[in-house]
């Protein structure tokens, strides 16, 4: 089984970080992401989400 880190490090050091609010639950979540701009669709409710300030 392969070690979660050697999935994880590699964003961590050369993905962007997101923090996003839903406008529709409110929830607060975290994405890591090799992208330029996140998914702005709520993993809880499949709201929109904001991009909150870093």
């Amino acid at each position: 089984m392969k070690d979660n880190h050697d999935l994880i490090d590699p964003l961590l050091n050369k993905g962007n970080v997101y923090k996003l609010k839903c406008e529709k639950c409110q929830s607060i979540s975290v994405q890591i992401s090799e992208k330029s701009q996140p998914d702005n669709i709520c993993f809880e409710c499949g709201g929109k989400c904001r991009l909150l300030n870093k």
